[in-house]
Formats: structure tokens, sequence, C-alpha cells
């Protein structure tokens, strides 16, 4: 089983890890120019990012060769995922042929602008984490078959992000990251930039043009140097079984 994986604050890695397998990171395939995959049983894991798949993510598979008997995609999300599920089986068809199994769980959200972080970690128990991932596991153990149906609610989200175009004025950019007098240069941020979308010198910390908005530089930074315009608060969060060196690991 080979799973192919995007990760910012830990979330998805830490799915991938619980699924097993070969895990893969795709801004590593990017950079690597590798969109042959092939293997009995082939899927992938990210974020939901306004209600869809990250852009590296998409594309990647709309370039992406994938063979395999059996696909899964699973996507990490913090409170709705919109049409999500859909959207992720779309691109894993178009990839593969066929999205056999697609599924969400829903862990901590780590969008600054719209939630307190530590509100967010404080009702991660409520969540029950491990359970999801039990019946993931069971399902994609037993070659499930499903795509989760999208409810009104979460359409009315996706036609919030797609139709309305409220994805396009998102304030996690680039733009909106501030550094403040904390900062020691250390690279950290630069490091688990999955985009390489982050410079640091002795002088500055440059934000480029081609953020994902992932969040991984401002939740990652060991100084907590990196704000965001109108964050609810100060409070940073990367999953507790995840480290900065698995981050950089993945993104490097």
């Amino acid at each position: 089983m080979t799973v192919l994986y995007f990760t910012a604050t830990g979330n998805s890695l830490f799915v991938a890890k619980k699924i097993g397998g070969e895990l893969l990171s795709i801004p590593k395939l990017v950079r690597e120019g590798r969109y042959e995959i092939k293997d009995d049983v082939v899927g992938l894991v990210c974020p939901t990012y306004c209600a869809d798949v990250p852009r590296m993510v998409r594309e990647y598979l709309a370039k992406a060769t994938i063979e395999a008997d059996y696909t899964f995609f699973i996507g990490t999300y913090g409170y709705m995922a919109g049409a999500y599920t859909d959207h992720a089986a779309e691109y894993l068809k178009k990839a593969a042929g066929h999205a056999d199994y697609v599924d969400k769980i829903i862990m901590v959200d780590t969008a600054l602008t719209r939630f307190e972080s530590q509100k967010q970690i404080d009702t991660l128990p409520e969540k029950h984490v491990d359970q999801q991932m039990e019946r993931i596991l069971s399902n994609i153990s037993s070659r499930r078959h499903s795509t989760p149906k999208v409810g009104a609610g979460d359409k009315f989200v996706d036609w919030l992000y797609h139709t309305a175009g409220a994805s396009q004025v998102a304030p996690e950019k680039a733009k909106s990251h501030i550094v403040n007098d904390q900062c020691v240069h250390c690279g950290t941020c630069a490091r688990v930039c999955p985009a390489d979308n982050i410079i640091v010198t002795k002088e500055k910390v440059e934000f480029l043009d081609h953020c994902e908005g992932c969040l991984g530089c401002v939740h990652n930074c060991p100084k907590n140097a990196i704000h965001l315009k109108n964050e609810k608060s100060n409070a940073r969060f990367r999953n507790p079984e995840v480290s900065i060196r698995d981050l950089v690991e993945a993104n490097n």
C-alpha cells in the first residue's frame, strides 16, 4: 500500500501514519517530478482548505497517473468540510480512473482567523479521533466502496467558497503574515513550508507569492513570532504525535 499525503500542522501526517504503508509526501513528489504511482492500494490524505483539496494536491493529481486495484482519499477538517468528499473523489478519478473509498475525519481546526486555537484544542477529546480512525482503518482493510453524501449545510458552505468566491479572499495568505521582533531567523518556517514560499536571512523573513495558505509557518514557529491579521488568538497547534522534524522531513 502507498499513501500520498500533504501536511502542515501534522493532522494529515498523523492519519497517514495510522493507515500505514509507504508514505510519500506530495511536496516531495512535486519537487522530484514523480507523477506515476503504482501499487495494489493507493490512498491520499490531506486537509480541507476552503471546502476543497489544497491547491498543490489538486495540481499534482491533475498531472498524476495512479495505477491501483483499490484507491481511497481521506480528508482532515475542523468544522465544516463542504463538498470536500465530492471534490476529492473527482480529482482522484481523474488520476486513477476510480475513487473507491472517500471519507473525512474531524480534528482540530487550525484556521486562526476563524477560530480560537485553544478552544479548538480543548474540544479535541469530544471529536473522538481514535474511534474515527478505527472506522477508517476498518473500511480500508475491508476494501469498502463508499463516498459520504453531502448534506444541505455542507452544500451551502461549498457554494459560499466556490460560487461566491470566499476562498479567493481568505486571509490565510502570505500577504497577511506579520513577523514580530520575537523572530530569531531560525528558518523553521521556511523548512516546514510545503510550497518553498519563505526565504529567511539574517535580516528578514520574506514571503513570496505562491503561498498554499496552510499556516504551517505560523503554527510551527518555535518563538510564536509569525501572526496573521485578525487572528483570533496567539495559541498555536501541532498534532501532538507529530514533531517539527517530521514536518520538515515531509516538506523538504
